[in-house]
């Protein structure tokens, strides 16, 4: 079994030099862009050009590409600690023809991983009812339901979620006398939802956000329920207050770190599959989006970031010049530079070098939003130990579907 505290410290010892790196972001960091990077290892990753080998090393994959000692290590300390045991199988579910109906690869993936995980753990600990929290429409829910025979109630603040969910379950129930239950409630500690929790109960957030996540794990611990099982997600939304970040007295007592909402983002980065025209696409977009800072920051005296919005991907396969208008455009900038002018901008050899380098920074960056994830799911798993609780930190599902897919599974001691 893991330890949890000693591992936690690990992960703050690593991230402490990086602070620099993890706590801003790149574009930002503009003219001293590089601050707090080993520049011989920006200089290392800017020779990877091939599309091949940038998806690997986006992904930690280094063997036979790194070469510096130094740069191995960061990326060999990043997967050691990031390294987790995997959730324990259980008797795959039953299915039938219309068990995924409609249903995305995804939420299938996950659904299949989860309930007999909770099907386990309902029989093990004689549970009477699963409070499915932020359950939607409730295909979890009904899941649980229809083949395995559970108690669910599924809860959720999105009436409209609630009312489909409804609508849905009265077409699909296996078994009309057990049909999934919808509340339409807050999860507070001063809500019909602790309520709830007073009887032999199991609260299951599949990707709870933000601070969704932190109220069911106090409001559950703080009512002793028998056993819980959490998933996080949406990181960067936990610096509006101190409250949200190292809530464990153990993070307290140990200097903690503190994110701010760019190391948030950071904890949030994802890892999917990626094709070649993803790759050609993100590229492109990388490309521009940091050509146009710079120019806004040299020659329109604009030194913040700019949001832009989304873009069509179309406007990509257009010249830089015809993307800077329509973009100066949408923010109400008249433009200095003729089209023409702006390409030559682009074009310029010194100014394809920095971004180079910048990419190949954001690949040093991008490679610890796994580790700050960790470190926030360690805080939490540390506090239900602190409440008495045993508590396990496992990977449920495939990282490439579905990136935020470490569980945390409490039961009470």
């Amino acid at each position: 079994m893991m330890n949890h505290r000693e591992r936690f410290l690990q992960i703050k010892h690593f991230l402490k030099p990086y602070q620099r790196i993890w706590q801003n972001e790149i574009m930002l960091m503009y003219p001293n862009t590089f601050e707090g990077y080993p520049l011989e290892w920006i200089e290392e990753l800017r020779q990877y050009q091939d599309k091949t080998d940038v998806i690997k090393l986006e992904k930690k994959e280094v063997n036979g590409l790194v070469k510096s000692p130094e740069l191995k290590f960061f990326y060999d300390e990043i997967t050691r600690l990031t390294q987790l045991p995997v959730a324990p199988k259980y008797p795959a579910m039953p299915e039938d023809r219309f068990t995924w109906l409609f249903i995305i690869p995804k939420k299938q993936h996950e659904i299949k991983k989860l309930s007999p995980h909770i099907h386990h753990l309902y029989q093990k600990k004689n549970i009477h009812d699963v409070i499915d929290i932020g359950g939607g429409i409730g295909l979890l829910s009904q899941t649980l339901s229809n083949y395995f025979q559970l108690n669910v109630t599924s809860i959720d603040m999105n009436s409209d979620f609630q009312k489909t969910g409804i609508e849905r379950n009265l077409k699909n129930a296996k078994n009309p006398e057990n049909k999934v239950k919808y509340k339409n409630l807050k999860v507070s500690s001063d809500s019909e939802f602790s309520q709830l929790l007073k009887s032999n109960v199991m609260p299951v957030g599949l990707h709870t956000c933000g601070k969704l996540a932190l109220d069911l794990i106090r409001v559950s611990s703080a009512e002793k329920v028998p056993v819980l099982v959490n998933f996080g997600c949406c990181y960067h939304t936990l610096d509006e207050s101190t409250d949200l970040q190292n809530i464990s007295q153990f993070a307290q007592k140990n200097d903690p770190l503190w994110m701010n909402k760019f190391a948030l983002t950071l904890s949030c980065r994802a890892h999917r599959k990626m094709d070649e025209k993803d790759y050609a696409l993100k590229l492109k977009v990388k490309l521009f989006r940091y050509a146009i800072h710079i120019l806004l920051f040299d020659h329109y005296e604009i030194k913040e970031l700019v949001t832009l919005g989304n873009s069509s991907p179309k406007l990509y396969d257009e010249s830089f010049g015809v993307y800077v208008f329509e973009q100066l455009k949408r923010i109400g900038i008249n433009p200095k530079h003729t089209i023409r002018e702006l390409n030559t901008f682009f074009e310029n050899p010194d100014l394809q070098i920095l971004i180079e380098r910048m990419l190949a920074a954001g690949l040093i960056r991008n490679a610890l939003g796994r580790v700050m994830e960790l470190y926030l799911l360690l805080d939490r798993a540390i506090y239900l130990e602190e409440q008495g609780y045993k508590v396990d930190v496992q990977e449920f599902f495939d990282e490439e579907l579905s990136p935020r897919n470490i569980g945390i599974t409490a039961e009470l001691i």
